[in-house]
């Protein structure tokens, strides 16, 4: 009986119909439901995630999806940090999902030298990678801020626990300005390090340095890297790294996916800022900090 909830159901009923659309949805056929009220962005504490978007009856509306939580969490992936994004009716950063369960200690001993478990499998950092896992088991990561008003949203998360073995402090930050979305991190270590920025999508990429244009479906999608300066994106295969284990029989890579990067070196304290947006140009202000957002 909640307007709000009948209204995305009948959205989608058509594509992927169940006997409960009858049982409940008729109820609504001729009431014209719509959806009010409801927050286009909220936290959810436990789980540790954060979903914000830009309008709930655009289907070009831009939607980002966002967690932090446990790594220690029945059938988890090492996926702290990791983002899902969708605008102009696609979604363009992807989670690949699990891998086969059959495969050899994929529960046990092997579950973390599998790409789809893996960071490098997910969209998000991995730092000074190599065989062992590449972010730590056993690490739980919390929204630490989270902020929600008309055209403006944010949420920041603290991974430092994820990296340890390799950096003093990890936060991402991740913000919806209008349609535009910013990935915001900012890494400090003692000792320098190797870092990997990865996003996974079934786009079409074309890389120009500090620019990428994102095709699918006839639409588009630019990222920009805002900081540092001189960085740069790549094109990647969704496989796992040269240093990453190797293991026959799995998946890794998904059908047409592929992976946007940006790979730094000998970094010791990095903002690295991604924006992006479904318009050609893209409106690069000033990085602040995370703690002034």
């Amino acid at each position: 009986q909640n307007p709000a909830y009948a209204a995305w159901r009948i959205k989608g009923a058509a594509d992927t119909p169940t006997a409960f659309d009858v049982l409940w949805g008729a109820l609504w056929l001729d009431r014209k439901p719509a959806i009010s009220g409801l927050p286009l962005a909220d936290r959810f504490r436990g789980a540790e995630v954060v979903a914000m978007r830009s309008g709930w009856d655009d289907e070009n509306a831009t939607f980002v999806g966002f967690k932090a939580g446990d790594n220690r969490v029945s059938h988890s992936q090492l996926d702290l940090g990791s983002f899902v994004l969708d605008a102009a009716g696609r979604r363009w950063a992807m989670d690949l999902g699990p891998d086969d369960y059959n495969l050899p200690g994929y529960f046990g001993r092997n579950r973390w030298n599998y790409y789809r478990c893996r960071a490098e499998g997910q969209n998000t950092l991995v730092l000074n990678p190599g065989k062992a896992p590449d972010q730590a088991p056993r690490a739980k990561a919390a929204i630490t801020r989270f902020e929600s008003a008309v055209g403006h949203s944010f949420a920041i998360a603290d991974l430092s626990a994820a990296y340890s073995s390799a950096a003093s402090s990890v936060h991402r930050g991740i913000a919806l300005n209008g349609s535009d979305v910013l990935v915001q991190d900012e890494v400090r270590a003692d000792a320098p390090l190797e870092l990997w920025w990865f996003m996974h999508t079934e786009a079409d990429i074309v890389c120009d340095g500090a620019t990428a244009a994102l095709t699918l479906g006839g639409k588009r999608l630019t990222a920009r890297i805002v900081s540092p300066p001189g960085a740069a994106f790549q094109a990647m295969a969704a496989k796992p790294l040269p240093t990453s284990p190797e293991v026959p029989g799995q998946q890794a890579d998904g059908k047409n996916v592929r992976k946007l990067a940006i790979h730094l070196e000998a970094v010791k304290d990095v903002t690295l800022a991604v924006i992006f947006s479904v318009e050609p140009e893209v409106k690069a202000s000033a990085v602040k900090p995370l703690a002034d957002w």
